[in-house]
């Protein structure tokens, strides 16, 4: 009966030897696995950084040439107007609504156009009106007009 216990016990560190020899199996490939997850987030990292990023070039052109803008006043560009057709109805009280109306906004454009960027700036955050930092003067004095 003895030899009959030997063969058990040599069975029973037979299962437990392979059953190391599986866990050990599952272990590196758990370790392998997580070094290709984290060179496959590196890999992503880097791509996403070069998609996003400008290209250099782009960088060394805006050195190269400058942008210069050239604004002209407000009162050379503006051109008056000469409506010559000839209207179909009659004449009324409704029209002389309308050119005082014209003519105080053309005032009001007048007062806008002599304001610096920084008071253009406040009047359209006390308004509520979103502006981006870097919009210059004739973009501000559009969103004005456009709030007014």
């Amino acid at each position: 009966m003895g030899s009959h216990t030997t063969i058990i016990m040599d069975f029973f560190y037979g299962v437990v030897a392979l059953l190391a020899f599986v866990v050990l199996i599952l272990t590196a490939l758990t370790a392998w696995m997580y070094v290709q997850q984290s060179r496959i987030m590196q890999a992503i990292s880097a791509l996403t950084a070069a998609i996003s990023a400008p290209p250099p070039a782009f960088f060394e052109s805006a050195k190269e040439f400058p942008i210069e803008e050239h604004y002209e006043p407000a009162e050379t560009v503006k051109e008056e107007v000469v409506d010559d057709r000839v209207s179909v109805h009659e004449e009324d009280d409704h029209e002389d609504e309308e050119s005082e109306e014209h003519e105080q906004e053309q005032e009001h454009e007048d007062d806008l156009g002599g304001k610096t960027v920084a008071q253009l700036r406040e009047m359209l955050t006390t308004k509520g009106i979103p502006y981006n930092k870097s919009d210059k003067k004739p973009i501000l004095l559009n969103l004005l007009k456009v709030a007014s």
